[in-house]
């Protein structure tokens, strides 16, 4: 095959930060791809490992790649939002840098995309492997990607797993016709929300995508909502962050500007409410979220200058404990219930 160094119809974009101990598998398992004509972008968003000099090697070594370094960290949606700024191709794929593909993974997405022009982002199955990259179960999308685009939408802001999507290979067109990724958390499945709203999905039926499970993945790092909003933008940890009430609003907003009639747009409203109600214990989070930032942001100024509130703040705190309920039976089902959706739901390999 040619490969046209100038105009190549795919991009994968690379986001990378402190990725030393992943990043080489993730390169070569694109590198030694079965379709050759694309553009690997790689943006390191300050790294302080060896990720730099990993990058520039391959960089010197094949055109194909195109390294580039921002000098300080501006957060994880700031990083994937510019690979997509930076692509050429007519596709894009993102790839994170401690995940990695099968070889034919860009050939056949490609054929998909390509003989099909109502689909706008294609995936295959998701392999689970941990951080010796020991396979854990095999993983299938629960979107409706070819139904109606109420029942599209409906059926990706209900699911309760992760959103392993987002990295198959779209329209590059089409996703920058949307808000990309915002500086908030479970915005990449906001961004799917609006790009299903575009056109359909389709899933491969092959498991050609390897997502990896280890102690520094973002998940892991930031374990809810809240505190992972430094993740996508790191000035987020200095404010009050609302992740949930940013969600909603996010999707109210991209419902508003997507390119359906106002027939579909009153449907998915509705959708919406109902979507609201169904996670209502993830705003129980955002309100918790608001107690805690009044109490770290005023209680210490009251303990430094009125030092006579200090029995206050005290009598507060063991009355707070003593109302606590506990957790009751029904309430506890519930709860390992929400937890056990949230999992994957993993095929066991022979």
């Amino acid at each position: 095959m040619t490969i046209n160094h100038q105009d190549p119809p795919v991009t994968v974009g690379m986001p990378v930060y402190n990725g030393e101990r992943y990043v080489r598998r993730a390169i070569e398992s694109i590198l030694s791809q079965t379709f050759q004509d694309f553009e690997l972008v790689i943006s390191d968003n300050a790294s302080t490992d060896t990720t730099q000099r990993i990058c520039t090697e391959y960089a010197s070594k094949d055109r194909r790649v195109r390294y580039y370094r921002s000098d300080r960290n501006r957060g994880a949606a700031w990083n994937h939002n510019r690979v997509v700024e930076l692509a050429r191709g007519e596709f894009f794929k993102w790839q994170c840098h401690d995940d990695y593909c099968d070889s034919t993974f860009l050939e056949k997405c490609l054929s998909v995309v390509q003989n099909n022009p109502s689909i706008v982002l294609c995936y295959p199955q998701f392999v689970r492997v941990d951080e010796r990259g020991k396979r854990l179960g095999i993983k299938s999308s629960t979107v409706q990607g070819d139904s109606e685009p109420c029942g599209r939408f409906r059926s990706l802001i209900y699911r309760r797993d992760s959103c392993e999507e987002i990295y198959g290979l779209a329209r590059t067109a089409v996703m920058r016709k949307t808000a990309l990724i915002g500086p908030y958390s479970n915005s990449d499945d906001a961004f799917l929300a609006e790009l299903i709203l575009h056109g359909q999905f389709y899933q491969i039926h092959e498991p050609l995508f390897f997502y990896r499970i280890h102690p520094a993945q973002s998940t892991s790092l930031y374990p809810n909502r809240s505190t992972r909003m430094a993740w996508f933008e790191p000035s987020a940890a200095r404010r009050l962050s609302l992740p949930f009430l940013r969600l909603f609003a996010g999707y109210i907003l991209l419902i508003w500007r997507s390119p359906i009639s106002w027939r579909v747009k009153l449907r998915c409203y509705s959708c919406l409410a109902g979507w609201f109600w169904y996670f209502r214990h993830w705003f129980t989070e955002d309100v918790r979220a608001v107690g805690s930032f009044q109490t770290q942001r005023f209680v210490p100024w009251f303990k430094d200058h009125v030092p006579w509130t200090a029995p206050v703040w005290h009598w507060l705190r063991n009355a707070k404990k003593q109302l606590r309920r506990r957790e009751s039976a029904i309430a506890r089902a519930r709860r390992l219930r929400r937890e056990e959706l949230e999992r994957w739901e993993l095929k066991p390999e022979d």
